[in-house]
């Protein structure tokens, strides 16, 4: 296995000067996450048409003209399930990186099998195999042994003719475009989850109200601060359920905090009295407005209509020949029911506006979905002996 190992601020140059002369570059990361704040990088990974790099953060200090050429738009930058990498490049530029290709997404839009492992994928587009023998591998420790070392290299090396196999396909279908609009809107999600505050994507958030809502900011606002400040996951300073249990009892009175299943262990004895505080300072701030507040007013569908829609939804994903977990959940469809039951109309720039109606989505499975809501088509049983067995039929004209 042919590689270049990065890992002295000499060895940068060479690097540097293979990714400007690129019109296209892999991309990967090696991290560990279970045990920090934010995932701790190991190892950054980067092909080219020609040559594979591995560059070492634990020896470099300061990658960030690395990072800076994944973003400046000059070259598209290949992922395979690029969430991290996406965070990588942000925390380093405080950009997205605008021209991002990611293959499984890219495969996801073409039928395949979404989310579907790098090895899968390599094996159904390339015929290629991949070793799995470094997958729970410390990434930390060094030094890395070649093993390891190759395992990182094989992650990329076959990115640029993925790119070629999967960007050709889109193409013939027309959907290059879907890809990028669907990766710019990822990404932006992406980086709001990071510039903004976390506290109401809690489970269990929706069943609080008023002065409950304003505990939770604090104690989130806390625990956050800590965690950052201990490098430490979250969950680890104090959990959801116990944020919830806490904000339900609206309490601020220690002795009764510490008696909590959950919080009377020695460990949190020393930080009841913050989190008194934190439930103080919730109970006599403003409250703050729950993010879902609109969806409230509009009528729930009832389950078996959503269930009725989700499955026409999956034959229209099926007979366009798209993942439809890419396209859309069962919470997104019943959002669009009761958008529709709501009698509301919105703009598409609206953000209430139901996902499954904009953009690309709306024509694929929108628009349809609403002819079979309202009764103008119906979804029937055409040969239960086919593999799809089921068709879409005019009303009116079979009436």
């Amino acid at each position: 296995m042919n590689y270049r190992l990065v890992s002295t601020i000499d060895d940068l140059p060479e690097l540097i000067a293979a990714i400007e002369s690129a019109d296209l570059v892999g991309m990967d990361t090696e991290f560990v996450a279970e045990d920090c704040y934010r995932p701790d990088l190991c190892l950054l990974q980067v092909s080219t048409r020609s040559d594979v790099f591995i560059v070492d953060p634990r020896t470099i200090d300061d990658l960030s003209a690395i990072w800076q050429m994944f973003v400046d738009g000059e070259r598209t930058v290949i992922v395979h399930a690029g969430r991290e990498e996406i965070l990588f490049a942000y925390r380093s530029t405080g950009q997205s990186i605008s021209r991002l290709f990611d293959v499984q997404l890219a495969l996801g839009l073409l039928g395949g099998e979404f989310p579907a492992s790098y090895g899968k994928l390599l094996q159904r587009i390339l015929g290629e195999t991949v070793a799995k023998g470094e997958t729970r591998t410390d990434w930390r420790r060094r030094p890395l042994s070649s093993a390891q070392l190759d395992y990182a290299a094989l992650d990329v090396l076959h990115l640029p003719q993925l790119y070629d196999a999967l960007s050709s396909e889109l193409a013939k279908l027309g959907r290059l475009q879907w890809l990028e609009d669907e990766l710019l809107r990822r990404q932006a999600s992406l980086i709001e989850t990071q510039v903004q505050e976390g506290w109401h994507r809690m489970s269990g958030i929706q069943s609080l109200y008023g002065k409950q809502l304003g505990i939770v900011r604090e104690l989130w606002t806390w625990r956050d601060q800590r965690a950052e400040q201990k490098n430490m996951p979250a969950r680890r300073v104090l959990r959801d359920d116990l944020i919830i249990e806490l904000a339900k009892r609206g309490s601020s009175d220690a002795k009764k905090i510490a008696h909590i299943r959950g919080l009377h262990h020695p460990g949190f004895q020393r930080f009841i009295p913050e989190i008194a505080d934190c439930v103080a300072r919730g109970l006599h701030s403003d409250t703050p407005d729950p993010p879902w507040q609109g969806q409230g007013k509009r009528p729930r569908p009832p389950a078996i209509l959503q269930q009725f829609l989700t499955a026409a939804m999956s034959y229209l994903c099926r007979t366009h020949n798209i993942s439809p977990t890419i396209v859309g959940t069962s919470d997104d469809v019943g959002k669009l029911a009761s958008y529709w039951m709501s009698g509301e109309e919105l703009k598409s720039t609206d953000p209430d506006y139901p996902h499954l109606l904009r953009g690309w989505r709306g024509e694929l499975v929108g628009h349809p979905l609403y002819h079979i809501y309202s009764g103008k088509r119906a979804l029937r049983v055409k040969d239960p002996q086919d593999e799809m067995p089921l068709s879409l039929c005019d009303v009116e004209s079979e009436s």
